[in-house]
């Protein structure tokens, strides 16, 4: 397995390849520690900031290729987070380290690092229950949620979840033939390069069996709800009345394809911004 340096730059999945980038292009990568472990971050721009949270496969380098970056960068000081496990942060196979309050508090501990008080929180896919998390425990550090296809839904910590399980022996195998995703062929040989099947599996065990830690009624930030429309939009719509906004369908969307179209997620996004001083 390929091993990312920080301070290198180090794209994502060949799926998000959306935009151009430049041979030369300087990315400022910075690690932390947090709980003993390093914690990677990329940081760009200035203004009020964004923490960008990546889905549970992903890195910072998905949020920078699709455009995202590029998009905020801007009006914003955009900072793209490793979570535990993923991209250049530490990626042990232990379930206990990924309990969703201590990957939270890992998201505070790169705020506290880059000299953040307070910031917009935006997560997709898994991305959005650390999100949640966040916002949940630390309120006060918070001061928008963005939950992009990743709207976290009644707890069940105790259920099996046989596609953490088989990621926890190091089989991708469910996870690129899942009825709901397309992995290309480069696309695996992206995870076989850069992903831990073990940590990922540690990663979605951890967070099932804490997720009943994340009470959406303490969230009191203004939140945005984006949900692909292929998608089963019962939990959302349990969780969006829970914390008192609306859900905006991103039309014939599948859950991969809810990342990859910026030209219906960034104009919803810029509103809800605008609207909020944010």
């Amino acid at each position: 397995m390929q091993t990312a340096v920080p301070g290198t730059t180090v794209r994502g999945y060949p799926r998000n390849w959306l935009t151009e980038r430049p041979a030369d292009e300087v990315v400022v990568t910075r690690t932390t520690r947090s709980r003993g472990h390093t914690i990677s971050y990329d940081d760009a721009g200035s203004g009020p900031a964004i923490i960008l949270v990546p889905g549970g496969t992903m890195s910072a380098g998905d949020w920078r290729d699709a455009g995202y970056v590029d998009e905020l960068v801007g009006s914003h000081r955009v900072i793209s987070v490793d979570p535990l496990g993923l991209g250049q942060s530490d990626k042990p196979h232990d379930q206990a380290a990924y309990r969703l309050p201590d990957v939270a508090a890992d998201v505070i501990g790169v705020m506290d690092a880059a000299a953040v008080d307070r910031a917009v929180v935006w997560g997709y896919s898994y991305g959005g229950e650390v999100a949640a998390a966040v916002a949940a425990h630390h309120p006060d550090r918070v001061t928008g949620v963005i939950f992009h296809d990743g709207l976290p839904g009644p707890a069940d910590d105790d259920a099996p979840d046989p596609f953490a399980q088989a990621l926890s022996t190091g089989d991708f195998a469910m996870l690129w033939d899942g009825p709901s995703f397309t992995f290309s062929e480069a696309d695996r040989r992206y995870d076989e390069a850069f992903n831990d099947p073990r940590a990922i599996g540690a990663m979605l065990l951890g967070r099932r069996r804490s997720a009943s830690t994340t009470d959406l009624a303490r969230i009191t930030a203004p939140s945005l709800v984006l949900e692909g429309r292929k998608g089963d939009a019962e939990v959302p719509n349990v969780s969006a009345g829970i914390l008192g906004t609306e859900i905006h369908l991103l039309a014939d969307c599948d859950h991969l394809e809810a990342f990859s179209r910026l030209d219906l997620v960034m104009p919803i996004v810029r509103r809800f911004l605008e609207s909020h001083g944010l």
